[in-house]
């Protein structure tokens, strides 16, 4: 008879290398301690110590778990690259490996292998939303859009007030210019968080490119009410002064049409 385990997460885990008496050896503080350099955002200062780590115990892949996080923070991918496939080798179960790997290899350009990364995460965490989401990325990266947009749509059903989902929905419409579909994400957006003042300006792009002047102008200016002070106002208060005075020759021309 084969092993019996009380759950899969023990049967996957008895999968995984572990160092002996893990708590108990100096290979192991010196993890802890990397960690904790690495969680505070000290990259350079934790990469010396999993190093340290890796020369007492090469066992334990959650140190090359680290190095390869904290190399990518200190943007060297390759070395990145390099021990997140050694930790994946020693854990292939553990999703957020699979998930750190994929950014490196999105990052780095290779999206046809980010994409294999984020399929696995995903089909060891459904619930890791980012993964979802940078699958979809990866797909536009490869110009595959009909797959990203399907990606961002079922995100979206399934998480509906999962905002990054929406922004990058909107942003591939309008890239693929149907300035329509995106001004809608915009509206659902903007349904679930009235206080996502970004949507305002969405919706007046969308408006704008769909010669929609009075619609464009309103939510040019509703955003300038909620942001006065964004880094854009003063290439949006030039485009309503422009937008302004085409309207009112517009209806200049009509007026002139109806009096003829």
């Amino acid at each position: 008879m084969g092993i019996k385990y009380k759950s899969v997460v023990q049967g996957l885990d008895s999968f995984v290398v572990k160092p002996v008496n893990l708590e108990r050896t100096e290979a192991y503080k010196t993890f802890v301690k990397a960690d904790a350099l690495r969680l505070s955002n000290r990259f350079r200062e934790s990469i010396k110590h999993y190093l340290c780590a890796l020369m007492m115990d090469r066992n334990n892949y959650r140190v090359y778990k680290g190095l390869g996080i904290s190399y990518k923070a200190e943007k060297e991918y390759d070395k990145a690259i390099k021990y997140l496939e050694q930790a994946m080798s020693m854990s292939y179960f553990s999703a957020d490996i699979h998930y750190e790997l994929g950014l490196c290899y999105m990052l780095t350009g290779q999206f046809c292998d980010a994409i294999r990364c984020f399929q696995r995460t995903i089909s060891l965490d459904r619930n890791n939303l980012n993964a979802q989401v940078q699958l979809g990325v990866a797909h536009e990266c490869i110009e595959e859009y009909d797959m990203a947009l399907l990606i961002y749509h079922t995100i979206i059903e399934n998480n509906s007030s999962y905002l990054s989902a929406y922004n990058h929905l909107s942003a591939l419409y309008m890239t693929l210019g149907d300035f329509k579909a995106a001004g809608n994400v915009f509206s659902q957006l903007l349904k679930i968080n009235p206080s996502f003042n970004k949507g305002y300006l969405g919706l007046a792009i969308c408006f704008d490119k769909m010669s929609n002047k009075t619609r464009a102008l309103h939510y040019y200016k509703l955003f300038l009410e909620k942001k006065p002070h964004s880094h854009h106002g003063e290439k949006i208060r030039k485009r309503i002064a422009k937008l302004t005075r085409q309207k009112s020759q517009d209806n200049t021309r009509q007026l002139a049409v109806i009096n003829d």
